[in-house]
């Protein structure tokens, strides 16, 4: 995912509200409430452990915590997280069914007369480019269907 990666960090204690900038460009705002954060911030700072997969917060009692960089992207609803998160759950559930029944990705391939490379590609979640066309077909020969829904955010 290309907003995986948290680029810096800013905080507003009097409005309560922290920023994440990502390297992507992407900005997001939350609100301490939103992450739990009783304590005024004094220091945010990118884990270089982590290679900048979350972010350090120091209260002002010289307590610590972090958060990983998708906490603040899942609490917005970001459209591009969600999409990501749901290509992962459907692929990982056409994975899963592969394995249980034993067919081979090259079966696959013969079946929706494309390419093993085509089909590798489909079932990449970190792709986000798929033929939901191909999917299906993927989901049929499986015994696998899909249930959309779409609802009302909260």
């Amino acid at each position: 995912m290309k907003t995986a990666k948290i680029k810096s960090a800013n905080f507003n204690n009097r409005k309560k509200i922290l920023q994440i900038h990502y390297a992507s460009g992407k900005t997001v705002d939350v609100h301490y409430s939103q992450i739990g954060i009783t304590k005024n911030l004094i220091d945010t700072w990118v884990d270089k452990e982590t290679k900048g997969l979350a972010l350090g917060l120091r209260f002002e009692d010289q307590s610590e915590d972090y958060m990983p960089y998708d906490q603040p992207l899942a609490l917005t609803k970001d459209p591009e997280y969600s999409l990501q998160n749901h290509i992962e759950n459907v692929v990982a559930r056409i994975e899963e069914t592969i394995l249980e029944k034993k067919i081979s990705k090259r079966y696959l391939a013969q079946q929706l007369h494309t390419s093993d490379n085509q089909i590798q590609r489909l079932l990449n979640p970190a792709i986000l480019n798929k033929n939901l066309e191909q999917l299906y077909r993927i989901a049929t020969l499986l015994g696998l269907e899909f249930d959309w829904k779409i609802k009302k955010a909260i």
